[in-house]
């Protein structure tokens, strides 16, 4: 019977927040690589960059970094592709070309070390097409990892769904909010709505920004770890979620916003909370709007109007939370990138 395979994660501090370690590492691999040790596929053990010893690396067969750019970083692949170790190196945002909306600054330096990392890995993966194309320009083997969900970890029972009185409705950002020309317009769009409906309450989750003390009736809600964060949002009842993310009136930025997953899409289908989405190609892949979702432009009519069908039909919210349950139960489960990850870290040869 074949040895299982020992994969060492590279935790980091964030890219965003000085304070914190990587949201990203926790978000795309932690419920993966759960789900893999589970079911018997690997055994995993996550360490922080500066604290791993030679000697540490020669317990695993396998070490994965994700959007590392330090120093330590490039000494810690090259000491892991001497002794002979699996290494990949993932990036789930195109953090090479930063939108200004971005809170991160990387110098050249730094660009120059993700670049070392990307060529130097014996695997590089992504999360999506629009990534793995890029990336194809800087080394021309790329796999896709897709992002999922963990269903059996942290069940959600449609029979269990109950919504707050009084009302509650949720966004969650890290890294900076994620629009350029419709930032404004977004921002008035949710105080209206907050003044014209004086019973609801917003709760916030992630990094703070400038217009949060105009928001009537904001909670920010801070961080928790991924898995505390899933059974916290599942069971606070909430109406629906407003996810904005800078669309095509945002062409500099349209690019770096198309890499990024739908996981927010993923994350409220499996947990019963419906939600409005911006036209942006990740959400228009992802969400048929009207069914699994509430699709719109961003503009401040379109906005406006979303947020109060969402909240005046008890039915549309019902259907939506149904319809994407079923859908990211069918499309986003963790069976399928779990046999692309055992495939990576088996394989002799890269991929």
């Amino acid at each position: 019977m074949p040895r299982i395979p020992r994969l060492l994660v590279v935790q980091r501090v964030s890219l965003s927040h000085d304070k914190l370690m990587s949201r990203s590492i926790a978000a795309r691999f932690g419920p993966l690589l759960g789900y893999m040790a589970n079911h018997g596929m690997i055994e995993w053990e996550e360490i922080v960059e500066g604290d791993i010893t030679i000697g540490q690396l020669r317990r695993f067969d396998a070490v994965l970094f994700n959007k590392h750019t330090s120093n330590r970083a490039v000494d810690l692949m090259r000491m892991a592709n001497d002794l002979g170790l699996r290494t990949i190196y993932d990036m789930d945002d195109w953090i090479i070309d930063l939108p200004m909306y971005s809170v991160t600054d990387l110098n050249d330096d730094l660009l120059a070390n993700i670049t070392w990392l990307l060529r130097h890995a014996s695997v590089a993966t992504v999360s999506n097409e629009a990534l793995r194309n890029k990336l194809q320009r800087i080394r021309s083997s790329v796999s896709i990892i897709s992002n999922g969900f963990d269903h059996s970890a942290i069940p959600s029972d449609p029979s269990d769904w109950q919504e707050v009185q009084p009302p509650k409705i949720m966004f969650s950002n890290t890294d900076g909010i994620k629009l350029v020309h419709f930032r404004k317009d977004f921002f008035k769009v949710l105080v209206d709505f907050m003044n014209r409906h004086t019973e609801v309450s917003l709760e916030f989750w992630g990094d703070g920004f400038p217009e949060m003390s105009r928001i009537p009736r904001l909670a920010a809600k801070g961080f928790l770890d991924n898995a505390a964060y899933k059974s916290a949002i599942r069971d606070a009842g909430y109406l629906f979620s407003v996810v904005p993310l800078g669309g095509r009136e945002d062409p500099e930025a349209l690019f770096f916003n198309s890499c990024k997953s739908c996981i927010k899409y993923i994350d409220y289908g499996s947990l019963g909370i419906p939600g409005i989405y911006s036209k942006s190609p990740v959400y228009e892949d992802a969400v048929t709007h009207g069914v699994t979702g509430y699709l719109v432009n961003n503009t401040a009519d379109e906005w406006a109007e979303a947020m109060e069908q969402m909240y005046q039909d008890s039915q549309l919210r019902q259907k939506m939370k149904r319809n994407a349950f079923d859908d990211v139960h069918q499309r986003f489960g963790l069976a399928a990138p779990a046999q692309t990850l055992m495939a990576l870290l088996t394989s002799e040869n890269s991929i």
